[in-house]
């Protein structure tokens, strides 16, 4: 079976994997290069690239030695070149993955306060520059009960993750003598925004279709194949899931920050792609890999045109 699946084994294992993506993810950054805040956008997708490798060295996601998640994000952002026009809630994807690094360090740990705290906290520095994130805190407290890390105590640790970065700017609010401020992001969760896709552009739809499809792929295939991890694995696998579907739906509720969740949905594609890759070689998984490159190699090209011909 390996020998016929041979490229993608050596597309799974080998050490040139990443530093492909790499120089393929930098010429097309720098074809649809516009202004120097573009170098800021460049270094978040690094950083959220690094600590993806991080994760899964940490915590074992990927029962194998591979950088093939990490290579699927780069991938996937050097196609879009709307993601690499800087903003200030791309700082929100980084934070999110550190998040899920504190998180799955609770597992079953007899000092999971310390993690969840940290967890909350980056949700609640999220939520001043996309308020819309502190949607997520039930689903977190959801994971924490499949964790085994739910208490008590862990509860109010939560709770205190969230609320520390208000407090800080409470003090600085109060300073300023502008306490009124310190409300705004809960003000902004009572009035749901418009659900308007006339803000999409061609190449947000066309590369989100095509994103959704190889992602869902790889997440019903992964779900299929994640009896064979061990339990803690699958765990944090079917958190993954969820968070995929969380992600998405947020995407299709609040298409005014499709951008924003659209990278968080690509990190939790990448990981669960990487697991499928990785772990599987069958006939399936041989035509799907081709017929995934061949389909977003036709989206980067697209895309590109499209940014090109609209500069």
């Amino acid at each position: 079976m390996l020998a016929r699946n041979k490229f993608q084994y050596e597309l799974a294992t080998g050490r040139i994997t990443l530093p492909v993506a790499v120089v393929f993810c930098l010429l097309l950054f720098g074809i649809t290069y516009q202004e120097q805040t573009d170098f800021i956008s460049l270094a978040i997708y690094g950083l959220i690239t690094y600590l993806l490798i991080e994760l899964n060295t940490t915590f074992s996601l990927i029962r194998t030695r591979t950088t093939l998640h990490a290579a699927l994000f780069l991938f996937f952002f050097g196609g879009l070149p709307f993601l690499h026009t800087y903003s200030h809630e791309q700082w929100i994807p980084l934070l999110f993955v550190i998040s899920f690094g504190y998180l799955f360090r609770s597992y079953e740990s007899p000092y999971a306060a310390t993690p969840i705290f940290h967890t909350f906290l980056c949700i609640g520095i999220s939520s001043f520059l996309l308020p819309q994130t502190l949607y997520f805190i039930p689903l977190i407290y959801f994971y924490m009960v499949g964790l085994r890390a739910f208490t008590l105590r862990t509860f109010f640790a939560g709770l205190t993750g969230i609320f520390t970065p208000y407090w800080i700017m409470l003090c600085y609010h109060l300073y300023t003598d502008t306490p009124e401020k310190i409300g705004e992001p809960f003000l902004q969760l009572s009035s749901f925004p418009p659900i308007d896709y006339s803000v999409l552009s061609l190449s947000q739809l066309v590369s989100g279709g095509a994103a959704l499809l190889i992602i869902a792929i790889c997440g019903v295939e992964s779900l299929l194949h994640i009896y064979q991890d061990k339990v803690q694995t699958r765990i944090m696998l079917r958190i993954l899931l969820f968070t995929g579907v969380a992600t998405l739906l947020c995407m299709a509720l609040i298409p005014s920050h499709f951008n924003t969740f659209f990278t968080m949905t690509l990190i939790v594609g990448s990981i669960l792609g990487g697991h499928l890759l990785a772990l599987t070689f069958n006939r399936f998984t041989r035509i799907f890999l081709w017929a995934a490159l061949a389909l977003w190699t036709g989206v980067c090209i697209f895309n590109v045109w499209m940014h090109l011909f609209n500069s």
